[in-house]
């Protein structure tokens, strides 16, 4: 059990990590959450404040395992799991970082960032639809004005790519298509079968 003073000098541990992170001494900050959790393993903030310094210096598998740990111990905590999301298409694991965002956003259908990581990411598929569905829901979101000055470039930067078609096809799309022509195939040769089988009898 820690005493009064225990608790301030504790406190304090970690008051001064979340400085220096403010501040951009990255190293120092996880130095400080690090120093923090040997004591405290269960405080969500300081595996917040931890996994955002390893972000910041592109440390993506301390950023991915300390933005898990935040979540699982304070699920409600919409940010932690966009930083999980976010580092794990870092490091190309889309479609784990989609379905994070995915399950985010069946919660909490409003939060802007996670709209705007998600088209992101649809982009970068070749998803175009998708990805524009996603960037009109977080304008429709009510975006802070940094948010929709983003949103707007990554519609713009895709729009352009569009016109000029370097992307690669919409392959969702281009599944449906093929599938759909698959089914009316089947369904003439199953005609075509069965015409023959009861010109046969």
């Amino acid at each position: 059990m820690l005493c009064e003073t225990d608790l301030a000098s504790l406190n304090e541990i970690l008051e001064q990590a979340l400085a220096r992170l403010a501040e951009g001494y990255f190293e120092d900050a996880i130095d400080g959450f690090s120093e923090y959790l040997l004591i405290e393993p269960n405080e969500p903030k300081a595996y917040q404040g931890r996994a955002q310094a390893n972000f910041q210096i592109k440390n993506w598998t301390a950023a991915i395992s300390d933005f898990r740990r935040a979540t699982e111990l304070n699920p409600e905590d919409l940010e932690s799991r966009v930083g999980w999301g976010t580092s794990l298409a870092r490091v190309d694991q889309i479609y784990e970082a989609i379905d994070i965002f995915e399950n985010l956003l069946a919660k909490s259908p409003h939060y802007v960032q996670a709209h705007i990581q998600l088209g992101a990411l649809y982009y970068r598929l070749g998803i175009i639809k998708k990805g524009h569905l996603q960037m009109d829901l977080a304008l429709a979101a009510r975006p802070s004005l940094p948010e929709r000055r983003l949103i707007e470039r990554l519609k713009s930067e895709q729009m352009t790519l569009d016109k000029k078609r370097f992307y690669r096809p919409d392959f969702e799309e281009l599944r449906r298509k093929s599938a759909e022509r698959g089914g009316l195939i089947k369904r003439i040769l199953d005609f075509i079968k069965n015409k023959f089988q009861n010109k046969e009898i």
